[in-house]
């Protein structure tokens, strides 16, 4: 019988890391209780929100711009999650800006998918388009075959999709169908 680890404890267990001070493994486990919350059944949501932000503020009080980044980001993923799309990309921009003047390549590379995933949900393909593209670059500058691949198909994917709704928007103009 293997145990299962739900999102409630992985989510104590990140907050006794951030009591001990140890920012990077209070992340760590965070995400994994992010990834295990069942998104239909989300309750306390401002309790996530009010954890990190307390990290953020411990890493901007203590001049930790590497791990304010990572909050920020996880900030992001955390609003992304909760559909809050708008106050995502607000702090996956903040995080990348960071990330980029620190020269953290790869973390740049992860945060621009994480943004591109968020525009495409807001609608606004080209410019997820654009974000998936310059993180492809990256990738390929840091030899992650893998990550550009699946990229690759994120960015056929919503180019087909633009592709179908820019004939969708002619065919309903030109036969007058918004009209009714």
């Amino acid at each position: 019988m293997v145990a299962s680890i739900n999102h409630t404890e992985l989510f104590e267990k990140s907050r006794k890391f951030f009591e001990n001070g140890d920012i990077l493994n209070t992340l760590e486990i965070y995400e994994k209780a992010m990834e295990r919350i069942d998104r239909t059944q989300i309750k306390n949501k401002p309790e996530y929100i009010h954890f990190l932000e307390s990290i953020l503020e411990h890493c901007r009080n203590n001049n930790l711009p590497e791990e304010e980044a990572l909050v920020l980001r996880a900030l992001g993923r955390t609003y992304s999650i909760f559909k809050q799309h708008a106050e995502s990309m607000r702090y996956h921009y903040q995080s990348l800006k960071i990330q980029k003047k620190l020269g953290k390549k790869l973390e740049t590379a992860e945060g621009l998918v994480f943004l591109a995933e968020d525009l495409e949900v807001s609608g606004n393909f080209d410019k997820s388009i654009k974000v998936f593209q310059e993180a492809s670059e990256i990738f390929q500058e840091l030899g992650k075959l893998r990550n550009i691949k699946e990229i690759k198909k994120e960015i056929s994917r919503l180019q087909e999709f633009s592709k179908e709704m820019v004939e969708d928007e002619y065919m309903l103009h030109k036969f007058n169908v918004d009209k009714y």
